[in-house]
């Protein structure tokens, strides 16, 4: 409607002389410039919410231009046709001059404007800026014409409608306008609010007189719409749109009363209504047809719409414009078509495309000016595409008539109900009725036709792909597809491949989105044209296949094979083709997930093969196919720890329909627990695979892996590593592999051993005591021929490992037997070997004179105890004068180590005949606890299987649960350290078999026995360096008889008291005997001595601190003076002797200084000192009797 572009008008007025200035045009430039009104606050009495006016396009103009005496017309007009507010502008610099002559205009201007209905004033008082007059009277000036003119004027106390304008130099500033511009807002809400309250009520004054005679709908129309006008010239949009909706709902009302008396027909078509703009309200004079009651229902509805999708423009919600659109087309066709007969031929087809673009064209001419986000503008883009593959759809429609396409899907689909088949005449007229240029071309010209089918498909395909709807740009490609080939073959020659390239890629789109059925008919179509293009069956044709049986299995797919009738036949046909394409390939080909096949797990404990290594599990492979697969085997494989692998396989010919049970055999003795890896059925080359793997995602929610359990086979071969019985420090490491044939007589044994922490195996240098035939190279060690149960033992050499206390070994061992040469078997272990001693070694070492003292503790490494039979520190070479001795008792007895209790052993080294010059090994027998136990617990379980052989099969089991029972409970550790007596705790045996087996061998652990009667001991050699110092210092302080003693050896034997002087001698005898070989020709060095200070107990007198020179096996002395400070026994002080630099010799910038280590031969003494002895003298009066007392 027009109010469309109407906007909000503000008259001013002011005195003539004023209005001719230039003060004034600066005054209403600066006004103009404030323009447009902006964030205005709305609150409507009649609505709970408040809205907020952005930016309000305001209209300024003079009220002498605008007449009240016009006639008003009795058509509803916007509430905005009148101006809302008036302004009256004007200057007075005194209050004399208001009387004189302002008040006055004022009071006439006043007078006019106040009479006019719905509409507000304001009067703007005006202080110039070259005003020569104090401040302060200034003030005073202006307060009181202001209050003059409110006091006149101003007759609503509560809102003052007189505002001061402080007009300054600076006009562009905004804070001069402020308080203007308020007002302004103030006034236009106001009287906007009153007009429209008004008009509102007369709609509904109108709406409540529905039900009574006289009533016109098309009166209401234009009446209801006058309040949309008005709320969009104010920019209301969603509430001037949904006055539109309120209208609409009213229309379907008046439609379903079937009260359309105020119409005129549904439709009368001009000329040109297949073709116009849909959202143009300019096309036709719409509100006059109105008005008269003779529009027809459908150009009521496009201008409805119309209407509502202008407002939409200005909210920016294009994509709901679009949605509206494509519902308005779809449903009113249908409408349309129930009047077909009286419209020109295909007008609906026409009317429907021409509609549907030129929206989209509307919408990307209102898009320019918006800014849409990245979300946005993809839904923006997929509502263009909904409208783009309507106006397809049309073309569907129109090609079908006119021959251009066949009558069968896809192009059938857009069909309308009850569509004739025969429309040939009517196309020849359409051509010459239908006012769309390109749409008449198309009808008669094929070529057009098919370049106008596919520019718009591939541009609704190319909106629904930048709208990020992938499955209906994919569905669209199909029709393209099929245009290539069910067009004439005049036009389509040559463009079969490219119709096959497109059905078989667009299955692949389709399948993650369920789309089954439309999936099926892809392929089903793609086989077909490469039967008809006389193609080979390659491997491309094979996964065309495949994806057609998948397909056609998920979607049963009997009504999508439009080709063949009979389902079962056509499939089984496919199937046989594909058995002999399979034949046929060059290379091994994997297919993922196919639907048609699967096999599942029935027993999830895998069963002994007994006669031979390996194991047997059974399975079902379902076959949903209605006809037989042929196949040539099933694999099945499990994946268990460290990435192993073991397979389970079958040889079949045929998968019938349905279930299928098989046995699947392992020829691996891999033992544990397994989880489901993938399983495999072969046709030929041609494998269906699936993974079975699950996801930690998957896993929390519940869908755990399916677990099979493959027991441990006691008579197949195995192998077994650990540490060498002999472990010598310093020489290379190696690991011992022990294998055990059990019942195969062997042909090869290929072994390889991997480690994760990257430690290499030296196999050329495998060492055997009494090798079978074997053969090494870089990679591997293999024994050849070796006999039923016999086992052979390696060591082989690997680099250092030293820092890691337990290497993790992976062992793999590919071997045949020669009762199944050609069956191949791996099995896969994996070991923990320890590296580290299970003992740390301290060593502290005592000098005295040419003898050594050398003292280890051992301490355990782990929580576990180690068992120690003996330690001995031995000689590299035999030394004469050199004599190692253990101060260990003869007796043999077992060291039992713990976390808590280390063990301690003392050696002496006597040189006094001799120098030890190389390094010594200590020499240590020992085995783990735990060990000891086990191995006593297979031994007594051996001499049980040997009284009854029937329990072999259980010796494991009852090995295991004696482990298990003592790693539970340590009661028995003290017990046996003490006894030998091995007390099983909570074993309780029951019945049966294994309830004999455990009793007997309960029993014979329950006997003494010493530690040292079974089982093997290991051994760990450790290097010993010998220790060196320069100067060994035995110093001694002896306590003297007198200081004129002559025989220094003899001891005192008069009592020492406190406070009394005590002759001391102090000697210092050296030595050099441990002196390193370099330093054996120094004749000397300087040293120096230093008496402790013991304040506490002795008061030294005489040389407390000297220099000496040392000799090779001399003594220096030096006679001092002790004072006991207190009675008691007492040690005597210390003596520190400390050598001094070696004059001249200086290495790394820093002086020489010897090694020395002081023995303190008194240091165990002590002396009685007694208490001070006495005499005291007493005077006694003895006299006569005292006469003063």
């Amino acid at each position: 409607m027009a109010s469309s572009s109407q906007r909000v008008v503000v008259t001013y007025a002011a005195p003539l002389v004023f209005l001719s200035t230039d003060h004034w045009k600066q005054i209403h430039s600066s006004l103009t410039s404030q323009l447009p009104l902006r964030n205005l606050h709305w609150k409507s009495p009649v609505r709970p919410t408040i809205r907020t006016i952005q930016e309000l396009d305001v209209k300024f103009v003079p009220l002498e231009t605008l007449r009240e005496d016009q006639p008003t017309s009795q058509v509803p007009q916007s509430v905005l046709e009148k101006p809302l507010l008036n302004i009256y502008i004007f200057i007075c610099e005194d209050s004399e001059s208001y009387k004189a002559s302002t008040r006055k205009q004022i009071k006439d201007w006043h007078a006019s404007v106040s009479a006019r209905k719905n509409q507000e004033w304001l009067l703007v008082h005006v202080v110039r800026p070259d005003q020569s007059v104090a401040q302060g009277r200034l003030f005073q000036m202006k307060t009181s014409v202001l209050d003059k003119v409110k006091a006149d004027f101003n007759t609503d106390k509560k809102d003052s409608r007189c505002v001061q304008l402080v007009w300054s130099a600076d006009k562009d500033n905004a804070s001069i306008w402020a308080d203007v511009v308020t007002k302004i807002k103030e006034g236009v809400l106001s009287a906007f609010d009153v007009a429209l309250v008004q008009r509102e009520e007369e709609v509904r004054r109108s709406e409540g007189q529905r039900q009574m005679p006289g009533w016109n709908f098309c009166t209401f129309f234009i009446l209801k719409e006058s309040v949309a006008g008005s709320l969009e010239g104010m920019n209301l949009h969603e509430e001037a749109l949904q006055q539109y909706y309120e209208l609409e709902a009213t229309f379907f009302q008046v439609l379903r009363e079937k009260n359309l008396s105020w119409f005129g027909p549904l439709i009368t078509p001009s000329s040109s209504d297949d073709s116009a703009p849909l959202l143009s309200v300019a096309k036709k004079p719409y509100r006059d047809l109105i008005l008269a009651n003779t529009i027809s229902v459908f150009d009521f509805r496009v201008y409805l719409l119309a209407r509502q999708c202008t407002l939409l423009s200005k909210l920016g919600d294009l994509e709901e414009i679009c949605q509206k659109t494509v519902s308005f087309l779809t449903a009113f066709a249908r409408t349309l078509r129930d009047v077909e007969d009286t419209l020109p031929p295909f007008f609906v087809e026409s009317w429907i495309y021409s509609s549907t673009l030129s929206v989209v064209d509307q919408c990307d001419e209102w898009a320019r000016s918006l800014e849409l986000g990245k979300t946005a503008l993809a839904s923006f883009n997929a509502a263009k595409g909904e409208l783009i593959e309507l106006a397809r759809h049309q073309l569907d429609v129109l090609g079908v008539a006119a021959g251009h396409l066949p009558h069968k899907p896809p192009f059938s689909l857009a069909l309308p109900a009850n569509y004739e088949v025969n429309k040939q005449e009517q196309v020849k007229d359409a051509s010459e009725s239908i006012s769309r240029t390109e749409l008449a071309t198309a009808l008669v010209d094929k070529e057009a036709f098919f370049e106008l089918y596919v520019n718009v498909t591939n541009r609704a395909i190319e909106l629904y792909a930048n709208g990020g709807r992938r499955k209906f740009a994919l569905k669209l490609h199909g029709s393209l597809a099929a245009l290539d080939v069910y067009a004439n073959p005049d036009w389509h020659r040559g463009r079969l491949s490219s119709a096959l390239q497109t059905y078989t890629s667009l299955p692949a789109h389709y399948s993650p989105h369920g789309w089954t059925s439309l999936e099926a008919f892809m392929l089903n179509r793609a086989l077909d044209i490469h039967a008809d293009t006389e193609k080979p069956k390659d491997r491309e044709w094979i996964h065309i296949l495949l994806h057609f049986l998948r397909a056609y299995v998920d979607d049963v797919g009997m009504d999508l094979l439009l080709s063949k009738e009979d389902s079962k036949a056509y499939v089984a046909q496919l199937v046989s083709a594909l058995r002999a394409a399979a034949d046929e390939l060059d290379s091994d080909t994997p297919y993922p997930d196919h639907t048609a096949l699967s096999v599942n797990i029935v027993e999830h404990n895998a069963t002994l093969a007994e006669t031979r290594d390996g194991s047997l599990l059974k399975v079902v492979v379902q076959n949903r196919l209605p006809c037989a697969v042929p196949a040539d085997e099933v694999e099945l494989q499990l994946a268990g720890r460290e990435n192993s692998r073991i397979s389970f396989t079958a040889k079949v010919s045929t998968l019938e329909p349905g279930r299928n049970e098989l046995t699947l055999f392992c020829p691996s003795s891999s033992a544990g627990t397994y989880t489901l890896f993938s399983t495999q059925i072969s046709i030929a080359r041609l494998h269906f695979q699936w993974k079975h793997t699950k996801t930690p995602k998957q896993i929390k929610a519940g869908n755990m892996p399916a677990l099979v359990y493959v027991p441990k086979d006691l008579k197949a071969l195995d192998v077994r590593l650990k540490q060498p019985p002999l472990i010598e420090l310093g020489t290379p490491s190696k690991i011992i592999v022990i294998l055990s044939t059990g019942r195969n007589e062997v042909a090869t044994a290929q072994v390889k051993l991997s480690a994760p922490s990257g430690i290499q195996f030296r196999y050329q240098e495998t060492e055997m005591d009494d090798p079978p035939p074997i053969r090494k190279d870089d990679e591997s060690v293999t024994f050849l021929d070796l006999k039923e149960d016999q086992t052979v033992v390696a060591a082989i050499p690997h680099s250092d490992a030293s820092a890691y206390h337990y290497m993790r070994v992976n062992i793999t061992v590919e071997y045949t037997t020669t009762a199944e040469p050609d069956v191949p078997r791996t099995l896969r272990l994996s070991r923990v070997v320890p590296t580290s001693l299970p003992v740390a070694i301290n060593v502290e070492d005592f000098f005295r004179g040419t003898r050594l003292f050398t003292r280890f503790t051992l301490s355990t490494t782990s929580h576990q105890h180690v068992r120690v039979r003996s330690t001995h520190l031995l000689l590299q070479n035999e030394t004469d004068g050199v004599k190692v001795t253990s101060c260990m008792a003869q007796k043999p007895s077992v060291v039992t180590i713990t976390p808590a209790q280390p063990g301690r052993f003392l050696f002496q080294m006597d040189a006094s005949r001799g120098q030890v010059r190389d390094a010594l090994k200590l020499q240590i027998s020992y085995r783990m606890l735990r060990e000891e136990v086990e191995s006593l617990i297979e031994l007594a379980a051996a001499e049980v299987i040997a009284e009854t052989p029937s329990l072999e099969h259980l010796r494991q089991d009852i090995v295991d649960k004696l482990v298990q029972a003592l790693e539970t409970d340590a009661t028995w550790v003290e017990l046996y350290g003490v006894t030998g007596e091995l007390a099983v705790p909570g074993v309780n045996p029951g019945e049966g078999e294994m309830g004999v087996g455990l009793r007997r061998v309960l029993e014979i652990l329950n006997k003494r026995r010493a530690p040292l009667s079974f089982g093997e001991w290991r051994e760990i050699v450790i290097p010993v360096d010998v220790p060196q110092m320069h100067i060994l210092a035995a110093a001694r302080l002896q306590v003297l008889e007198n200081p004129f003693s002559v025989d220094k050896s003899q001891k005192r034997t008069r009592p020492l008291y406190a406070g009394q002087p005590i002759s001391a001698l102090l000697t210092i005898q050296t030595s050099f005997h441990w002196a390193p070989p370099e330093d054996t020709k120094v004749e000397s060095y300087i040293m120096r001595y230093d008496i402790e200070d013991l304040t506490q107990d002795w008061l030294v007198s005489g040389r407390k601190r000297g220099d000496f020179l040392a000799k090779d096996g001399e003594t220096f002395s030096v006679p001092v003076t002790l004072i006991a400070l207190h009675h008691g026994e007492l040690g005597l002080p210390k003596i520190g002797v400390t050598a001094l630099p070696l004059p001249g010799e200086h290495r790394m910038r820093s002086s020489v200084v010897p090694g020395c280590e002081t023995h303190q031969v008194h240091g165990a003494e002590k002396v009685l000192v007694l208490p001070r002895g006495g005499r005291s003298t007493f005077v006694v009066n003895m006299g006569g009797a005292n006469t003063n007392m």
